[in-house]
Protein backbone atom coordinates (compact mmCIF):
# COMPACT_ATOMS: atom_id res chain seq x y z
CA UNK A 1 0.00 0.00 0.00
CA UNK A 2 2.94 2.11 -0.59
CA UNK A 3 6.34 2.61 -2.54
CA UNK A 4 9.06 0.72 -1.96
CA UNK A 5 12.34 2.07 -1.99
CA UNK A 6 15.28 -0.04 -1.67
CA UNK A 7 19.35 0.10 -2.10
CA UNK A 8 18.92 -3.32 -2.66
CA UNK A 9 16.45 -3.54 -5.15
CA UNK A 10 17.99 -0.32 -7.38
CA UNK A 11 21.23 -2.32 -7.23
CA UNK A 12 20.34 -5.96 -8.15
CA UNK A 13 16.70 -5.96 -9.68
CA UNK A 14 15.69 -5.06 -13.27
CA UNK A 15 12.21 -3.89 -12.33
CA UNK A 16 9.92 -3.48 -9.58
CA UNK A 17 5.87 -4.28 -9.69
CA UNK A 18 4.25 -2.36 -7.58
CA UNK A 19 0.86 -3.91 -6.69
CA UNK A 20 -0.09 -1.58 -3.82
CA UNK A 21 -3.48 -3.34 -2.07
CA UNK A 22 -4.86 -5.79 -5.02
CA UNK A 23 -6.96 -7.85 -3.02
CA UNK A 24 -8.63 -11.06 -3.81
CA UNK A 25 -7.43 -11.09 -7.42
CA UNK A 26 -4.40 -9.85 -7.57
CA UNK A 27 -2.61 -12.45 -6.94
CA UNK A 28 -3.52 -13.33 -10.78
CA UNK A 29 -2.59 -9.85 -12.44
CA UNK A 30 0.75 -10.04 -10.50
CA UNK A 31 1.27 -13.68 -12.18
CA UNK A 32 0.44 -12.52 -15.84
CA UNK A 33 2.44 -9.39 -15.78
CA UNK A 34 5.92 -11.81 -14.47
CA UNK A 35 4.68 -13.70 -16.92
CA UNK A 36 4.49 -11.31 -19.53
CA UNK A 37 1.02 -12.49 -20.78
CA UNK A 38 -0.15 -8.75 -19.85
CA UNK A 39 2.01 -5.32 -20.74
CA UNK A 40 1.70 -3.17 -17.74
CA UNK A 41 1.36 0.44 -18.38
CA UNK A 42 0.78 2.02 -14.98
CA UNK A 43 2.78 5.29 -13.51
CA UNK A 44 3.90 5.96 -10.13
CA UNK A 45 0.78 8.53 -8.59
CA UNK A 46 3.17 9.30 -5.96
CA UNK A 47 7.11 10.51 -5.63
CA UNK A 48 9.35 8.08 -4.03
CA UNK A 49 11.96 9.39 -1.44
CA UNK A 50 15.27 7.68 -1.16
CA UNK A 51 15.08 7.95 2.40
CA UNK A 52 12.54 9.53 5.15
CA UNK A 53 14.89 12.35 5.34
CA UNK A 54 14.37 13.49 2.48
CA UNK A 55 10.62 14.31 3.25
CA UNK A 56 8.63 16.04 2.28
CA UNK A 57 9.29 15.42 -0.93
CA UNK A 58 7.01 15.73 -4.75
CA UNK A 59 7.21 16.60 -8.19
CA UNK A 60 5.17 19.98 -8.02
CA UNK A 61 7.46 21.69 -5.42
CA UNK A 62 7.98 25.46 -5.81
CA UNK A 63 10.77 26.83 -8.02
CA UNK A 64 13.69 27.14 -6.56
CA UNK A 65 13.15 24.64 -3.95
CA UNK A 66 13.49 21.35 -3.11
CA UNK A 67 15.91 19.25 -5.65
CA UNK A 68 16.03 23.02 -7.53
CA UNK A 69 18.00 24.74 -5.50
CA UNK A 70 20.67 23.27 -5.70
CA UNK A 71 22.27 25.89 -7.67
CA UNK A 72 21.09 28.66 -4.76
CA UNK A 73 22.53 26.68 -1.43
CA UNK A 74 25.96 25.96 -3.63
CA UNK A 75 26.42 21.60 -3.13
CA UNK A 76 24.49 19.39 -5.64
CA UNK A 77 23.32 16.77 -2.85
CA UNK A 78 23.17 15.78 0.40
CA UNK A 79 26.47 14.55 2.61
CA UNK A 80 24.90 10.56 1.68
CA UNK A 81 22.13 11.08 -0.57
CA UNK A 82 20.76 13.13 -3.44
CA UNK A 83 18.50 15.49 -3.78
CA UNK A 84 16.60 14.12 -6.14
CA UNK A 85 14.24 11.49 -5.50
CA UNK A 86 14.81 7.82 -5.98
CA UNK A 87 11.11 7.44 -8.50
CA UNK A 88 10.09 10.26 -10.13
CA UNK A 89 6.34 10.93 -10.18
CA UNK A 90 4.89 9.24 -13.28
CA UNK A 91 7.67 7.20 -13.74
CA UNK A 92 6.51 3.75 -15.05
CA UNK A 93 8.33 0.87 -17.19
CA UNK A 94 6.49 -0.97 -20.00
CA UNK A 95 7.62 -4.27 -22.11
CA UNK A 96 7.70 -2.16 -24.88
CA UNK A 97 8.72 1.55 -26.34
CA UNK A 98 7.56 4.57 -27.29
CA UNK A 99 8.09 7.83 -28.70
CA UNK A 100 6.92 11.54 -28.84
CA UNK A 101 6.78 13.76 -31.96
CA UNK A 102 5.12 15.76 -33.48
CA UNK A 103 3.84 18.70 -30.91
CA UNK A 104 1.66 21.52 -32.00
CA UNK A 105 -0.24 24.30 -29.93
CA UNK A 106 -3.28 25.56 -31.28
CA UNK A 107 -1.97 29.13 -30.64
CA UNK A 108 0.69 31.57 -29.80
CA UNK A 109 -1.55 33.37 -27.87
CA UNK A 110 -4.52 32.66 -25.70
CA UNK A 111 -7.22 35.22 -24.11
CA UNK A 112 -7.38 34.63 -20.09
CA UNK A 113 -11.01 33.06 -20.87
CA UNK A 114 -10.24 31.69 -24.31
CA UNK A 115 -9.40 27.74 -24.65
CA UNK A 116 -6.77 26.08 -27.10
CA UNK A 117 -5.43 23.00 -27.74
CA UNK A 118 -2.15 21.06 -27.75
CA UNK A 119 -1.44 17.79 -29.56
CA UNK A 120 1.18 15.55 -30.33
CA UNK A 121 1.89 11.87 -31.81
CA UNK A 122 2.79 8.83 -29.74
CA UNK A 123 3.82 5.80 -31.40
CA UNK A 124 5.01 2.05 -30.34
CA UNK A 125 8.45 1.48 -31.75
CA UNK A 126 8.86 -1.86 -29.62
CA UNK A 127 7.74 -5.54 -30.67
CA UNK A 128 4.63 -6.03 -28.67
CA UNK A 129 1.30 -4.07 -27.48
CA UNK A 130 1.82 -1.87 -24.68
CA UNK A 131 -0.30 1.21 -23.29
CA UNK A 132 0.84 4.44 -22.65
CA UNK A 133 0.03 7.16 -20.28
CA UNK A 134 0.78 10.48 -22.00
CA UNK A 135 1.49 13.40 -19.65
CA UNK A 136 0.71 17.27 -20.12
CA UNK A 137 2.84 19.14 -17.35
CA UNK A 138 2.35 23.33 -17.34
CA UNK A 139 4.25 25.90 -16.15
CA UNK A 140 3.88 29.46 -15.20
CA UNK A 141 7.26 30.73 -16.67
CA UNK A 142 7.06 34.57 -14.47
CA UNK A 143 4.07 34.84 -12.01
CA UNK A 144 3.99 37.74 -9.35
CA UNK A 145 4.03 35.02 -6.80
CA UNK A 146 6.14 31.64 -6.11
CA UNK A 147 4.54 29.00 -8.99
CA UNK A 148 5.33 25.27 -9.06
CA UNK A 149 8.02 23.91 -11.13
CA UNK A 150 5.56 22.15 -13.22
CA UNK A 151 1.65 20.60 -12.66
CA UNK A 152 0.27 18.09 -13.75
CA UNK A 153 -2.30 19.66 -16.14
CA UNK A 154 -3.97 16.28 -18.07
CA UNK A 155 -3.36 13.08 -19.14
CA UNK A 156 -4.27 9.73 -21.15
CA UNK A 157 -3.91 6.22 -21.38
CA UNK A 158 -3.01 4.92 -24.99
CA UNK A 159 -3.54 1.71 -25.80
CA UNK A 160 -1.03 0.49 -29.34
CA UNK A 161 -0.01 -2.23 -31.09
CA UNK A 162 3.89 -2.43 -31.93
CA UNK A 163 4.20 0.34 -34.90
CA UNK A 164 1.32 2.30 -34.37
CA UNK A 165 0.91 5.67 -34.01
CA UNK A 166 -2.13 7.71 -32.76
CA UNK A 167 -2.76 11.66 -31.93
CA UNK A 168 -3.68 12.52 -28.89
CA UNK A 169 -4.71 16.16 -27.89
CA UNK A 170 -5.66 18.41 -24.64
CA UNK A 171 -7.79 20.69 -24.55
CA UNK A 172 -6.93 23.46 -21.84
CA UNK A 173 -8.09 26.41 -20.65
CA UNK A 174 -5.86 29.30 -18.97
CA UNK A 175 -7.79 28.98 -15.74
CA UNK A 176 -5.93 26.06 -14.59
CA UNK A 177 -2.91 28.05 -14.05
CA UNK A 178 -5.01 30.33 -11.79
CA UNK A 179 -3.67 31.17 -8.23
CA UNK A 180 -4.56 33.33 -5.24
CA UNK A 181 -3.45 36.50 -5.19
CA UNK A 182 -2.62 39.03 -1.99
CA UNK A 183 -6.37 39.72 -2.15
CA UNK A 184 -6.84 35.79 -2.21
CA UNK A 185 -8.74 36.28 -5.60
CA UNK A 186 -8.42 33.24 -8.25
CA UNK A 187 -6.22 34.84 -11.09
CA UNK A 188 -5.68 33.80 -14.26
CA UNK A 189 -2.00 36.34 -14.58
CA UNK A 190 -0.62 37.07 -18.38
CA UNK A 191 2.50 35.78 -19.18
CA UNK A 192 4.20 32.94 -20.78
CA UNK A 193 3.25 29.24 -19.90
CA UNK A 194 5.60 26.19 -20.44
CA UNK A 195 4.28 23.57 -21.80
CA UNK A 196 5.90 19.75 -21.19
CA UNK A 197 4.62 16.64 -22.26
CA UNK A 198 6.20 13.62 -21.34
CA UNK A 199 6.30 9.97 -19.85
CA UNK A 200 6.84 10.90 -16.66
CA UNK A 201 7.74 14.22 -14.76
CA UNK A 202 11.09 13.75 -15.25
CA UNK A 203 11.09 12.00 -18.36
CA UNK A 204 10.06 15.50 -20.57
CA UNK A 205 10.04 14.40 -24.29
CA UNK A 206 8.10 17.61 -26.21
CA UNK A 207 8.47 20.98 -25.14
CA UNK A 208 6.68 23.95 -26.13
CA UNK A 209 4.87 27.28 -24.64
CA UNK A 210 2.19 29.65 -25.21
CA UNK A 211 1.33 33.78 -23.78
CA UNK A 212 -1.65 34.26 -21.64
CA UNK A 213 -2.32 38.05 -23.28
CA UNK A 214 -4.00 39.99 -19.78
CA UNK A 215 -5.19 39.17 -16.59
CA UNK A 216 -8.58 37.84 -15.34
CA UNK A 217 -9.61 36.42 -12.29
CA UNK A 218 -12.44 33.61 -12.02
CA UNK A 219 -14.70 32.19 -9.30
CA UNK A 220 -13.09 29.29 -7.71
CA UNK A 221 -16.00 27.17 -8.28
CA UNK A 222 -15.63 27.81 -11.99
CA UNK A 223 -11.66 27.10 -12.45
CA UNK A 224 -10.56 24.68 -14.69
CA UNK A 225 -9.72 21.49 -13.08
CA UNK A 226 -7.69 19.51 -15.99
CA UNK A 227 -6.94 18.97 -19.59
CA UNK A 228 -9.51 17.23 -21.23
CA UNK A 229 -7.63 14.76 -23.66
CA UNK A 230 -8.90 12.54 -26.68
CA UNK A 231 -7.41 10.37 -29.14
CA UNK A 232 -7.71 11.70 -32.81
Amino acid sequence: GRPVSSDAADRYLDALLEAWNPSEAGAEAVVSVLLGDYNPGGKMPVTTAYHAGQLPVYYNHFHNSSWHQTGSIGFLNYVDLPHTPRYYFGHGLSYTTFAYSELQISSDEVAPFEKLTISLKVENTGDRAGDEVVQLYLHDAFASMARPVRELAGFLRVGLEPGEKKTVVFTVEPSQMAFLDKDMRWKIEKGTIEVEIGSSSDDIRLTGSYEVTENGWVAGKDRAFYAKAAVE
